[in-house]
C-alpha cells in the first residue's frame, strides 16, 4: 500500500497542472444543468483535499483552478437560462426535471444573489439554480458579482475536509498558503454580505 501511495504521489505531482485542469474540468461540468447531477463532487473534493494534505497538489493552485471552472460552469448555466428563459422546461431533456426547475426559480426570487452561494450545497438542485437565476433575469453585474465570490467560497470549504481528515487532526500542521486562503475566504463572505445588502435582488418577467 505504502508503494502504490508513493507511486501515486509521485504520478500526481509530475502532471500536477494536468490534474489542476481535470479538477477545473469537473467543477465546471458539475455546475451545468442536467451533467452535474452525474458529478461525484464531493468525492472528487475530498481526495483534492487529501493530495494537498500530503503535498501532492499545490492549495492556492487548486483553489484557484477549482474556482475558475465552478465560476465558469455556473455563468454557463445563467447564459443558458438567460438565452432560453422558460422555454428550457419544455426541451424534452429537462420536462422531467420540471419540478426542480420550477423549485429553483423559486428560491431564486425569494433569496436573491444569496441563494448562489446556499445553492452550491443543496446536492440536486444546485445545478439548476444558476439557470434559474438567467430565467428570472437577475441582474448581469450583480450575477457575475456573486459568482465570482462565492466560487472560491465554495472550494475551500469541500476542499477542507479532506485536508483535515489527512492530516489527522491532532498533529495537524497548518500550511501558511491554506491559512491565507481561508483568510481571503473569510474577506469574500464579508463581500457577499455586502452584495447581498446593496444590491437587492429585483426579479424581472421571463420571456417566453
Amino acid at each position: 500500500m505504502d508503494a502504490f501511495l508513493q507511486t501515486l504521489h509521485e504520478m500526481v505531482v509530475e502532471h500536477r497542472l494536468l490534474v489542476c485542469a481535470i479538477l477545473a474540468l469537473v467543477t465546471l461540468l458539475e455546475a451545468l444543468m442536467l451533467v452535474g447531477v452525474l458529478i461525484p463532487i464531493m468525492a472528487v473534493m475530498l481526495t483534492a483535499g487529501a493530495l494537498i494534505a500530503t503535498g501532492s497538489l499545490h492549495p492556492v493552485e487548486v483553489i484557484i483552478w477549482c474556482s475558475v471552472g465552478a465560476a465558469a460552469g455556473d455563468a454557463i448555466s445563467y447564459l443558458i437560462g438567460q438565452k432560453i428563459g422558460a422555454r428550457a422546461v419544455r426541451h424534452p431533456a429537462v420536462a422531467r426535471h420540471r419540478r426542480t426547475v420550477a423549485r429553483a426559480r423559486l428560491y431564486t426570487r425569494r433569496y436573491g444573489v444569496l441563494a448562489l452561494l446556499v445553492a452550491r450545497y443543496l446536492g440536486p438542485l444546485r445545478p439548476f439554480v444558476p439557470m434559474a437565476a438567467g430565467m428570472t433575469r437577475m441582474r448581469d453585474w450583480t450575477f457575475h458579482a456573486a459568482n465570482t465570490v462565492t466560487a472560491p467560497l465554495w472550494v475551500v470549504s469541500v476542499l477542507a475536509p479532506g485536508y483535515l481528515a489527512a492530516r489527522n487532526l491532532g498533529y495537524w500542521k497548518p500550511d501558511p498558503q491554506l491559512l491565507a486562503a481561508l483568510a481571503v475566504g473569510g474577506l469574500l463572505l464579508v463581500a457577499t454580505v455586502a452584495i447581498v445588502r446593496a444590491a437587492p435582488f429585483k426579479a424581472q418577467p421571463a420571456k417566453a
